[in-house]
């Protein structure tokens, strides 16, 4: 995955080590192989936004956690500061906006989906709720088996523990605010 903050590995050992597990315990709880994991911690595979919320799911993380990019300065700030993450062969940037703070209990993303882009989101046991809000272009929203259309404006809330896939059938660029609040 293009765009992967250099620190990930990192930051997933340390919650590793932090939990007390082994590679084989950790790849139990999140599915991801231990194979996959000893490359992420190590440095040498980029995992993919589903594979770190596997991993922040079944270690019952922050997908911010994962990132590792709190700050404690204050400015101002905007997007094309920021490096995304890309997924979907960079058709879908994922930019992490306001990590997750504990007396919060949230964190939130800005995601821009290109046309023609489909993103399955894994369920997150981790999570309580997902809130989106739609600031350009539209969006096709499934969650479970009901399917919305949103458009500039329009906002939804959902369970975070269900299926849920982001798509932009449309011929413009989606742009929505993704809040989690665990």
């Amino acid at each position: 995955m293009n765009g992967t903050p250099p620190n990930i590995g990192s930051a997933v050992k340390k919650a590793r080590r932090k939990l007390g597990l082994s590679l084989d315990e950790t790849a139990r709880l999140t599915g991801v192989s231990k194979a996959m994991l000893g490359q992420i911690e190590r440095g040498e595979s980029s995992p993919t936004v589903s594979t770190l919320w596997k991993i922040s799911t079944g270690l019952r993380l922050t997908f911010s956690a994962l990132l590792d990019s709190a700050s404690t300065t204050y400015a101002p700030s905007s997007l094309e500061a920021m490096r995304p993450m890309r997924e979907e062969n960079g058709a879908m940037l994922l930019y992490n906006v306001f990590p997750f703070e504990p007396a919060a209990g949230f964190e939130i993303f800005t995601i821009k989906l290109m046309p023609g882009c489909r993103y399955h989101s894994p369920s997150h046991v981790n999570v309580a709720e997902e809130y989106i809000i739609v600031a350009e272009g539209g969006l096709e929203l499934t969650v479970g088996r009901q399917v919305f259309v949103l458009t500039k404006g329009m906002t939804i809330k959902f369970k975070g523990d269900e299926q849920h896939a982001y798509a932009n059938p449309y011929q413009e660029t989606v742009v929505f605010q993704n809040i989690i609040r665990y």
